[in-house]
């Protein structure tokens, strides 16, 4: 988690959302709220009302459910930059969070309560409204939504691959004890000690639940139902909101982003469906992505909603790179008799996390360290002669005894460089350890080593890119 000051970091925010976006276009004043919900539980929200000369309405309301409370540099990008350039916003806080009724159950709850928030509104004297949610089932009067690093499916976030994100267990930690954050940023409420050991433990749910002390019971719950088909999941599935939107969307995220999967899932199929959806990802971590710096864009999504602009998406070819015995790529065929290569993965000495896609401290980084591991494959192409343009996702392979998905990508890899695959059996703290026994990641007991072997020659093995010619 980052260790640097709420204060800190809301005046850097500020200044930079002032150099991006200019100054404030109107003043506006803002009023707390107590919204019920069917169950009689009350939803905390504050309301933001531009102050606009006499005969000027409103853009329209934006609305916002966040667990990340209402104060702040929260409140800088979620409410007060769109009530200062003519929005209304009205800014909830999920259950169980910043002075809202009832305990916090992470994406279990969001659909429901964001429904009866619209139903709520619609008896205020403000409508005509832009609004941020809601698409499994979009209300009537629903403009158009912007979705900053967001995902549709909150099991397979928690669920990658059939394989435990660990960083679930700090994040659930964090939001649980939002209210204790001091002037010294996360660092206050998080040992960092405390949770190593506590993701080193076998079994990590027993050592998470000692953890969390008595808070975030359904991480717990998570950590135990590794089906993402077991019912326990289904309140936090809207993939069914891919088949139902109608209105302009905008997706914003970071190849750096832990969300980024389901982004690009996200803008394919709404794409497919005909749906008018802008999509934007960048060398950005999910932080970076969210920031400031997106503001503007989200600012000309609805410029380009109401002057009817359209952009254009060009298709890219495939290009293959096989695996070969002396761990190189080459886009020739390997030799039939080239031999295997393997590696041991120990989860006692598990592979280290380097950079990448992580709720903090992650992003691009040198990852050489990896070439001198032991438990891991490295292969490595030669010069190459020209750019390489990877964008997209490639095609599924047919045929294959085993397919890993390379998730979608965008990158040009520079004349000169070289293309670098690293094959390893685990990423850890970043996935939980693979067992090896069999058994579900945060239950095992007993941790073995296993054995894994790549084929070269007539089995050959085969990266596939998204790519120009």
């Amino acid at each position: 988690m980052a260790s640097a000051s709420p204060d800190s970091y809301e005046v850097r925010e500020t200044a930079n959302l002032a150099k991006v976006m200019g100054p404030d276009e109107n003043s506006y004043t803002a009023s707390a709220k107590r919204i019920p919900m069917p169950d009689g539980v009350e939803l905390a929200g504050d309301f933001y009302q531009p102050d606009l000369p006499a005969g000027r309405k409103p853009h329209g309301l934006i609305y916002v459910l966040c667990p990340y409370g209402r104060a702040g540099v929260m409140t800088l990008t979620n409410a007060k930059a769109f009530a200062g350039r003519g929005y209304m916003v009205l800014l909830v806080s999920c259950r169980g969070t910043a002075g809202s009724g009832s305990v916090f159950v992470a994406a279990m709850t969001e659909q429901a309560d964001s429904q009866a928030v619209v139903k709520w509104m619609r008896q205020q004297p403000y409508m005509g409204y832009v609004q941020w949610a809601l698409l499994r089932d979009p209300p009537e009067d629903l403009v158009a939504s912007v979705n900053l690093c967001s995902v549709f499916g909150n099991s397979l976030l928690v669920w990658t691959n059939g394989a435990y994100r660990m960083d679930r267990i700090s994040w659930s930690h964090m939001v649980a004890r939002q209210d204790q954050i001091t002037s010294a940023g996360c660092s206050s409420i998080l040992d960092p000690m405390k949770l190593m050991l506590t993701m080193q433990a076998t079994p990590i749910s027993e050592a998470a639940e000692k953890f969390f002390e008595g808070r975030a019971s359904y991480a717990l719950d998570a950590m135990k139902t590794p089906n993402v088909d077991d019912p326990f999941w289904a309140q936090a599935k809207h993939r069914a909101a891919l088949e139902h939107i109608k209105i302009p969307l905008l997706l914003r995220g970071g190849w750096y982003d832990t969300l980024t999967v389901q982004t690009m899932a996200a803008y394919a199929r709404v794409r497919d469906r005909g749906i008018k959806v802008y999509l934007t990802v960048g060398s950005w971590t999910q932080i970076e992505a969210c920031g400031t710096n997106a503001m503007p864009e989200v600012f000309d999504f609805l410029d380009e909603y109401f002057t009817g602009r359209k952009k254009d998406h060009r298709p890219l070819s495939v290009r293959v790179f096989y695996l070969h015995g002396d761990k190189t790529i080459d886009e020739q065929l390997p030799a039939a008799d080239s031999p295997p290569a393997s590696f041991t993965y120990d989860p006692h000495n598990p592979t280290p996390t380097v950079g990448g896609p992580l709720m903090a401290r992650g992003g691009r980084v040198d990852d050489s360290v990896y070439t001198s591991r032991p438990d891991v494959l490295v292969y490595t192409s030669p010069p190459l002669t020209q750019d390489v343009k990877m964008m997209g996702k490639p095609v599924d392979a047919q045929g294959g005894m085993f397919s890993l998905a390379l998730v979608d990508r965008a990158h040009v890899f520079k004349k000169g460089t070289r293309i670098r695959v690293i094959v390893a059996g685990g990423s850890f703290p970043l996935i939980a350890r693979n067992p090896g026994t069999g058994v579900n990641r945060t239950l095992a007991e007993e941790l073995k080593a296993v054995t894994h072997t790549v084929q070269h020659g007539s089995r050959v093995s085969m990266l596939i890119l998204p790519c120009s010619v």
